[in-house]
Formats: structure tokens, sequence, C-alpha cells
């Protein structure tokens, strides 16, 4: 059969139907597109990677948060103690002062039975320092290098505490500094998410992040094995032959024989430290952040009155809504740390803690697991909207909540 030629300016509709199939085949075989902000030509891949930067640049301003809010806890304790160390020290410097200057008025009215020559002129002002150094010393009543010592220690400490104000100072503008970062990248990310609506993405953002895990869980272990390798080369095995001296074995006359040595026991093989696991493995649990959210590790880390960190901060927008992550039955109370707090009894036996919250949402009630329970804020002895978050499984003591959230947020 011959094929007819058609002029390209005026293609018969099976032509177009020939093309318009190529295109859809080949579509099939591009990667999915989505619009991204002011990208409209950015695949799904890409649209969820992008994402789990985002999440991953959050978090790492947010252990800036961190570290640099421990820092401010801190110098609030340094600071104090520096101020009763001044104020002690000038208090000590002010009697001995005084003291001197009763020395100087009764050797010049005489109330003493001794008398000072008042001298003019600067060059005999040596003499008079050295005569009343050595009408103190006489009495018993200050002495000069002890009053210098004392001058030159509220002078150092002055100069500590200076130190710290400033540098008080300029941690308060990095943390004013860190919130505005955080806050821009939270509202960065709470633009992309939207785009998890979009079923490819979704599944491709479900995807990286579980292989980012498991990189990470495969990390841990070789850092945990890496560190067991070390202090087994480390440990140093006992000598051979240490210990007593054997004795002769008792038996046949003129036996010289030496018993051998008892051998030591093998040191037992070291063991990997055992990794971190979530309070929580498995079963039905939420997220306790129903929106953008950004945190880090801070676990035991040191704050003001000798307390101990014993939740997780996770910073968010204020007024995000914060839900029940198991059922259970919920508190809500106030305290002067937390804020406004909720406590909730989960029906899986563990007790929940969250603090500064701006509001509640509702009263002390039993509660499904998701249900809205109060909104992020920065009450209590905070500056930052974040959530304060504690796991106590069993209602026992807190655990490190990190590696459960981690898993669910």
């Amino acid at each position: 059969m011959r094929l007819k030629h058609l002029h390209p300016m005026n293609p018969s509709r099976g032509s177009l139907l020939g093309v318009a199939l190529v295109l859809v085949v080949v579509a099939g075989l591009l990667p999915a597109r989505v619009a991204v902000a002011g990208d409209s030509n950015r695949t799904s891949e890409q649209v969820a990677a992008e994402i789990l930067r985002v999440e991953a640049s959050a978090d790492d301003v947010a252990r800036e948060w961190a570290l640099a809010h421990q820092r401010s806890d801190e110098l609030v304790t340094e600071i104090r103690a520096a101020e009763s160390r001044v104020g002690e020290a000038s208090a000590r410097f002010d009697r001995l002062q005084a003291g001197m200057a009763q020395i100087a008025v009764d050797r010049f009215t005489g109330r003493s039975g001794e008398t000072i020559l008042v001298l003019g002129g600067n060059a005999v002002e040596a003499m008079q320092r050295d005569a009343l150094r050595g009408f103190a010393m006489e009495s018993s009543a200050a002495d000069l290098d002890t009053v210098d010592a004392v001058r030159r220690d509220l002078e150092n400490e002055r100069a500590h505490l200076d130190a710290l104000t400033t540098e008080n100072t300029q941690v308060l503008k990095d943390l004013a500094s860190t919130q505005t970062e955080i806050d821009a990248r939270l509202a960065e990310l709470t633009e992309l998410r939207t785009h998890l609506e979009d079923e490819e993405v979704r599944r491709d953002y479900e995807a990286q992040l579980a292989e980012q895990r498991e990189a990470a869980r495969e990390e841990a272990e070789r850092a945990a094995l890496a560190a067991a390798e070390q202090a087994a080369a480390t440990t140093v095995p006992p000598a051979r032959g240490s210990g007593s001296s054997p004795r002769p074995v008792s038996g046949s006359p003129g036996s010289s024989a030496p018993t051998p040595p008892p051998t030591s026991p093998p040191a037992p093989a070291p063991v990997a430290p055992a990794p971190v696991v979530p309070a929580v493995a498995s079963g039905p649990w939420l997220c306790p952040v129903a929106g953008p959210n950004a945190f880090g590790d801070t676990w035991g880390a040191p704050r003001s009155g000798g307390r101990t960190h014993q939740g997780v901060d996770m910073m968010s927008p204020f007024g995000t809504p914060l839900v029940a992550v198991v059922a259970g039955s919920v508190t809500m109370k106030t305290n002067n740390l937390g804020g406004n707090v909720v406590w909730l009894t989960g029906v899986d036996g563990n007790k929940y803690y969250y603090a500064h919250l701006s509001s509640w949402e509702g009263g002390s009630r039993s509660v499904a697991a998701g249900e809205v329970v109060g909104y992020v804020g920065a009450t209590g002895n905070t500056s930052a909207n974040h959530l304060h978050f504690e796991i106590h499984p069993g209602g026992g003591a807190a655990v490190n909540p990190f590696p459960t959230v981690r898993q669910f947020c």
C-alpha cells in the first residue's frame, strides 16, 4: 500500500491522534511535575527533596536557638552569683577603708595618744603614707596589703560581672535573631508542605524520608560499633604471670618442677552501647504539633537552678494547634516554669506534658487521639513560641522524647 503524503500545514485527524498518542506515552515516561511557589518546572521528587531540606534547615536553626537559650539560662545563674560576690567584696573593702580612715582620724586628733605631723607638699606624701601604715600595723587595725588584695579582688569581680553582662546582651540579641530566622524557615515550610496534598509528592517525600532515617540509623550503629572497638583497643590486658608466685607442688620428694602460673580469665568482649530507642516505638501515636515544627535533641541540657532539660522544645508559629498524641484524659494547669500546661494521661499507660501554651482548647476532659487540646505560645519561663513536650512512661520519671518525636513528627 502506498502511503499518502500529507501537507505539513494541513494534517489529517488521524495524524493528530497519532501525535497525541505519542505525547501521552512520552509524558507517562517522564517524572511527574508539580507546581512549586514561583517554579512550575520541579518534579515531585525535587519538591519532596526541597521540603526535607527546609525541614533539616529549620531543625538546625532550632538547635542554635536551644544552645543560645541554654547559655542565656546559664548566664542568669552566673550573673546572680557574680553580683553576690561583687557585693561581698565591696562590703569588705568598705569596712577596711572605714577602719583605716578611723585610724587616721585618731592619730590626727590625738585620741590614740599619738599624733601625725601634717607636712605640706607632695614630696613628703610618701612619708605620711609610711607613717600611717606603721600606725595601722602597730594597732593591728588593718593590714594595707590586705586592703590592696581586697581591692584587687573587687576589681576582678567587677570586671567578670561586666564581661558576663556583655555576653548576656549578645546572647539575647542572638536569641532574637534566631527566633526571626526560625519564623522565616517555618513560614517557608508551611508553604512547601501544601504540596504534600499531591499524592505523587507525598509518596516521594515519604520514600526519601524513610531513606534518610535508615541512613541515620545505620550511621548511629556504625558510631556505636566504632566507640566499642576504640574502648576495646585502649583496654590494657593483665600481664601474664601477674599475681602471687606459685607454691611448690606437694608430692614426690625432690620434685622441682614449678607449678604453671595461673592463667587470667579472658576479658569480656566490649558491648556496643545500645542505641537510644523511642519511648513509644509503635502503635497509634500522633505528633503533638499539628503544623510546621522544628526541634533538636536537647535532653539533659543544664537549666537555671541546677535543673536539666527534661523534654524536647518544638518550635512552631504562635497559635499552631496542639493535639493529644493518644486517647486519654487531659488536665489543664498553670505553673511558673511552664505557664499554661496540659497533662495528658494516655490510655497507653503513659503521661505526656505540654508546656508554654498560649491558651487551652476546652477544659479538663476525656479526649480522642488527635483532638486539639491547646495552642502554641510563650507563657511561663520562655520568650519564644514553642511547645515543651515530655514523655513519662507509666507515669514515672521523664525519658528523652526526642527519638519518639523524631519518628512521628
